[in-house]
């Protein structure tokens, strides 16, 4: 009788506990700020989290792919040349601790997380580490989300396609 009784104590204090666990929002494609280090209050994509630690990394990390520099003003009277320049951004590719980043509410479309995505498994985790691998996957990046940025379509941010812009938009504070 007595363990019966323990057994149904236990159960719904697990029931309970779960009840009140927390989901999880560091999914892929949420687009998130940099907290710490060099490329901190830089806006960034989480590519994928890895909430458990490994013996090669002691703390939940995370793949990120941000912009470190931002494309510029573009007004009507610039030729296309200018506009092609001023439209150009600098990538970075990073892998981190999940406590140096804070997501917002904005997503990735899934498109566009899907090509990031599959550019980046191309290279092997450890081809990562290779500078040239690295400098070849950051130019491609580089590229297709400079085209990105110039398909976007005109809108608020309340809309779903026009979120992405937050991502290409400088953060000020």
């Amino acid at each position: 009788m007595f363990v019966l009784l323990n057994n149904c104590i236990k159960q719904l204090k697990k029931r309970f506990i779960q009840s009140f666990e927390m989901g999880k929002f560091l999914k892929p494609g949420r687009l998130i700020v940099m907290l710490a280090g060099r490329y901190a209050g830089k806006k960034a994509i989480l590519i994928k989290a890895n909430e458990e630690t490994t013996k090669d990394c002691k703390f939940p990390n995370g793949l990120v792919v941000g912009i470190q520099r931002y494309p510029r003003k573009v007004t009507k009277r610039m030729g296309q040349k200018q506009i092609r320049k001023r439209t150009t951004l600098k990538v970075f590719i990073k892998q981190l601790n999940l406590n140096h980043i804070m997501p917002t509410r904005y997503r990735l479309e899934e498109s566009t997380l899907k090509e990031v995505r599959d550019r980046i498994e191309r290279v092997k985790e450890s081809e990562l580490k290779n500078v040239e691998k690295r400098k070849e996957l950051r130019k491609n990046l580089r590229k297709y989300l400079a085209e990105k940025y110039r398909t976007l379509p005109a809108g608020s941010l309340a809309d779903k396609k026009a979120q992405s812009r937050f991502l290409f938009s400088k953060l000020r504070f």
